[in-house]
């Protein structure tokens, strides 16, 4: 899977992934790089920020996706996530699941709480991505009012 994504980027999925919120770091704390990405509205450009910036890595993900997450997406997990934090509403028994096949699996109810949770996930030299991989929700308008949201959670780290 991660070869077929490379093989997009390459072909020019890379050139649409231009702008504001496009794997920006927002800050370094603690020695942790912490990446907005919230344009990756779909799970394919998120998948290629996770392979772009590479591991140690905590993924902070929209809770929506949980459906999404078949065997290949959770081995992809396995080899180019060290953690992931969903955050919105989901059930408990979806997260504990995914967890233990894939482990260190958590969920959060806001994306604040989500980015505290993965400043504890997150090894000094790593990095946080920030990459919903859906569109917009949660009470938030559209991607630029998402990333300035967590943004501000990052700032009161």
């Amino acid at each position: 899977m991660a070869r077929l994504l490379l093989a997009m980027r390459d072909s020019g999925l890379g050139d649409v992934r231009q702008g504001p919120h496009s794997l920006r770091t927002v800050a370094t704390v603690a020695g942790v790089e912490y990446v907005d990405d919230s344009r990756s509205t779909f799970l394919d450009a998120s998948l290629l920020s996770i392979i772009d910036l590479g591991r140690p890595l905590v993924w902070v993900v929209d809770a929506e996706m949980i459906s999404a997450i078949d065997e290949r997406m959770k081995e992809f997990m396995v080899e180019h996530v060290d953690g992931t934090v969903f955050f919105g509403n989901v059930e408990p028994h979806q997260v504990d699941a995914l967890d233990a096949q894939v482990g260190r699996v958590y969920n959060a109810d806001d994306l604040r709480t989500a980015v505290f949770a993965a400043r504890e996930l997150a090894k000094e030299g790593g990095k946080v991505l920030f990459s919903p991989a859906c569109p917009s929700g949660n009470g938030t308008a559209n991607h630029a009012e998402r990333g300035a949201e967590f943004k501000r959670a990052v700032m009161d780290l």
